[in-house]
């Protein structure tokens, strides 16, 4: 057979062929020309990075007839011979496959007879983490000793599997991936070589999904020329790695960004049905949003297959920066739940569309971090004044802890003082409108006209509900801040609870008859809501989404909306509570706080 795999075929053959590896290659030159070789070398780093290669040179380089030199002359029977795998002197040993007492053994016996061709013997031990724990401490003794006409070199991807008493007797290096720009170049001269026509964007694919070992590049770029006619193209590439064009990539995020959930199904049908995995789908959309956000953050030139596609800079300059960071998570999430689900398209389409959320919890997020920021503030000022009390003695509160007119007599350093403390007037009640009933929708009747500002507007308006301003009605108040509006038309809303309980407190009679008033009141007149648990609407939706895809009138199961007396509370276990009397109770001591109703 006279055709060799390109990985063959371009193996390096002396210190000036090796790609990348430039702090191990000089290192081994200088002690090379210096004659001052260690005994032992322990070789660890990725695979394809040249291991094995630079261990066959040391090989030539020893026992090349002008030896000291830095490179072998690769024309001497010695070198010639190390090349073809003929010399009696270098040993090649797979370890995956000797990795028994006995082969190590046999090694040891054999290391003391004097070389017969070249002026060292040279036992190279590829995968050396494979061997057993009773082989390594064979070879333990001769490694730490050998005589000197002997050189081990071991090569290793999983160096932690070594034994330390091993790594402790090796002179350790350690390679690293190559570069994408180095793979490039390499792969550039190796097709002008063969005199092939090529597309730049169709090397750099295959330089980067090398990730750093030349060997796999060489290996794809093999396929790939076999596979390409005249002509190396991008699309080659991405037919045989199963990779997915980045314009299509592009394409799934703007869609999802602009909500158009059919154009972003009908995107990973298309894929689906081109042979491409979801879990390929996933690995391209985390790395082009991995992209997006270093682009926008810092600058930093990325892949010439994105920033030469206008959509990539429409998407910068659209995409908020937050958003990302959370697609990412999800994204890396739903990752690993694909591997363990039957339904892998069905979790990928489902994933996506649940991606169109993250906009309005940002929203949240911001509301919530204004009020953790008021609370610091406020927690800073009330620790000043236990400092000034502390250092001072009695003093009046400052009126700005908490904007009301409650007063402190504290003397710390004398008898003890009754702190006297005069709560805050109550805010007047609001009425709730009364003989609100709401007409009462199915889920597919909200969704068939469901919109985003239509959701946005129930959100502005739920982050108005607040139990001190409705202090009658705190029980219902919060049971609504719990439920999350997942759907919104100008006809109805849905209201979703993670656990089932909660879900079935809201539709308790007396509740759910609060909850229609205090939404009434809300929005100006009755505003019809469908209450159900997480679990069922996710179902739901998903059935809603397959109906419609198929053509058919979407008809969905209801979750029951009457429901009486299913939990029941101890109504004297209900008492008011009054959280800042409580945090000043906790600060001085009941013994030192007297409260005064007015």
């Amino acid at each position: 057979m006279s055709y060799h795999a390109l990985y063959r075929a371009h193996r390096p053959q002396k210190f000036s062929d090796v790609v990348g590896q430039k702090h191990i290659v000089r290192t081994v030159q200088n002690a090379l020309k210096h004659e001052r070789l260690s005994h032992a070398y322990l070789f660890c780093g990725p695979r394809g990075t040249g291991k094995t290669s630079i261990a066959k040179i040391i090989a030539k380089a020893v026992n090349c007839i002008n030896y000291p030199t830095a490179e072998p002359c690769n024309e001497c029977v010695n070198c010639t011979t190390i090349t073809n795998g003929s010399n009696a002197d270098v040993f090649e040993i797979d370890a995956a496959s000797n990795n028994g007492v006995d082969e190590i053994r046999e090694i040891r016996d054999k290391v003391k007879y004097a070389p017969t061709m070249g002026r060292y013997k040279v036992y190279i031990i590829d995968e050396v983490h494979m061997l057993s724990t009773g082989a390594f401490n064979a070879l333990l003794k001769t490694l730490e000793e050998p005589p000197k006409h002997v050189i081990f070199i071991l090569a290793t991807t999983e160096p932690h599997k070594i034994p330390p008493t091993i790594i402790s007797r090796c002179q350790r290096f350690d390679f690293k991936q190559i570069s994408t720009k180095e793979i490039y170049e390499h792969l550039v001269e190796i097709i002008k070589q063969q005199d092939l026509a090529y597309e730049e964007e169709a090397v750099q694919l295959v330089s980067e999904l090398a990730e750093g070992g030349m060997r796999d590049a060489l290996s794809l770029l093999d396929q790939v020329i076999s596979y390409s006619d005249d002509k190396i193209t991008l699309d080659d590439v991405h037919a045989l790695s199963g990779t997915i064009a980045n314009h299509q990539l592009l394409q799934i995020i703007k869609a999802i960004e602009e909500l158009n959930f059919s154009h972003v199904i009908d995107l990973i049908k298309d894929m689906t049905e081109n042979g491409k995995e979801p879990s390929r789908i996933i690995d391209g959309l985390i790395t082009v949003y991995r992209d997006l956000l270093v682009y926008q953050k810092s600058q930093i030139s990325v892949s010439n297959l994105l920033t030469n596609n206008p959509m990539f800079t429409e998407l910068v300059e659209n995409l908020n920066s937050n958003d990302i960071v959370t697609y990412l998570f999800k994204l890396n999430k739903l990752q690993s739940e694909l591997r363990y689900s039957n339904h892998p398209e069905l979790m990928l389409e489902v994933g996506l569309l649940s991606l169109s959320d993250t906009n309005d919890q940002s929203d949240n997020n911001k509301d919530y971090q204004t009020e953790i920021n008021d609370l610091k503030q406020e927690i800073t000022l009330l620790k000043r004044l236990v400092k000034k009390i502390e250092h001072t003695g009695p003093v009046k509160a400052e009126p700005s802890i908490n904007k009301s007119d409650s007063q402190f007599k504290m003397n710390l350093f004398n008898e003890p003082e009754v702190v006297e403390l005069k709560l805050p007037k109550e805010p007047e009640p609001i009425i709730l409108p009364e003989h609100v009933t709401p007409e009462m929708l199915t889920i597919e009747q909200i969704l068939s006209k469901a919109t985003k500002e239509a959701r946005d507007h129930v959100l502005q308006k739920w982050a108005q509900l607040n139990p001190i301003l409705m202090p009658d009605y705190k029980e219902v108040i919060v049971l609504l801040q719990d439920g999350n509006v997942v759907a919104a038309s100008d006809e109805g809303f849905i209201l979703t609870y993670k656990h089932e309980p909660g879900c079935k407190r809201l539709l308790r009679e007396d509740n759910r008859k609060i909850a229609e008033q205090i939404v009434a009141y809300l929005f100006g007149s009755p505003y019809p809501f469908n209450v159900m648990p997480e679990a069922f609407w996710l179902e739901q939706r998903q059935s809603y989404i397959e109906q419609k895809k198929n053509g058919v009138e979407p008809r969905l199961k209801q979750y029951s909306q009457d429901i009486k007396n299913v939990i029941n509370y101890n109504e004297e276990s209900q008492t008011k509570d009054n959280g800042f009397v409580e945090d000043i109770v906790k600060m001085f001591g009941a013994d030192l706080v007297n409260i005064i109703d007015e």
